[in-house]
């Protein structure tokens, strides 16, 4: 009896080699290709954190955002580590995977730019950097507000062209390791 192999896409090692070279891009954007400083941040490290929304949801958005800010943080810090930023980053990738997963729907990728921008950017976050620095919570949302208009903008031009180039990809994908 002569049965093809399934790879199990959860633990192979094509899954693996995904989640290293999605993670690396984000490491390598965010540090190299980003205005940074230490309560704003406009970049484009957003696009693998999608791409791994887009093919393994939930978790794999999770896990890229979030170990790609933690290997980030101590490889290249801005400021000192603090791990309630990086359990936001992480639920910034939960979001994009929930609505990003099993959809081309553009409402579905307004909403979940909104909720990354407006609720974990805006609002979020700044709780974080006030508690490191110090600084009064309404100035850091007031600082961040042509941060978010910017990468709102940004992020509804890039992530549909990004999610119908991964469709392509991942078709590619599961035709050579099926």
């Amino acid at each position: 009896m002569n049965e093809k192999k399934k790879i199990n896409l959860k633990t192979s090692t094509p899954t693996l080699v995904i989640f290293a070279i999605l993670m690396a891009a984000e490491i390598v954007i965010a540090q190299f290709l980003t205005i940074h400083t230490w309560n704003l941040k406009i970049t484009l490290s957003f696009i693998p954190v999608v791409i791994a929304a887009r093919i393994y949801g939930p978790i794999g958005g999770g896990l890229v955002a979030g170990v790609g800010d933690f290997l980030g943080a101590f490889m290249f810090p801005v400021g000192p580590w603090f791990p309630p930023i990086t359990l936001t980053t992480a639920a910034v990738g939960v979001i994009f995977g929930l609505f990003l997963k099993n959809s081309d729907n553009f409402l579905r990728v307004l909403i979940s730019v909104l909720i990354s921008e407006l609720i974990f950017s805006m609002f979020i976050t700044p709780i974080w950097l006030m508690m490191l620095y110090g600084t009064d919570y309404w100035i850091l949302v007031g600082s961040r507000l042509i941060q978010v208009a910017v990468l709102i903008a940004i992020k509804l031009i890039i992530i549909p062209p990004i999610l119908k180039l991964t469709n392509i990809l991942a078709k590619s994908y599961r035709k050579e390791f099926s």
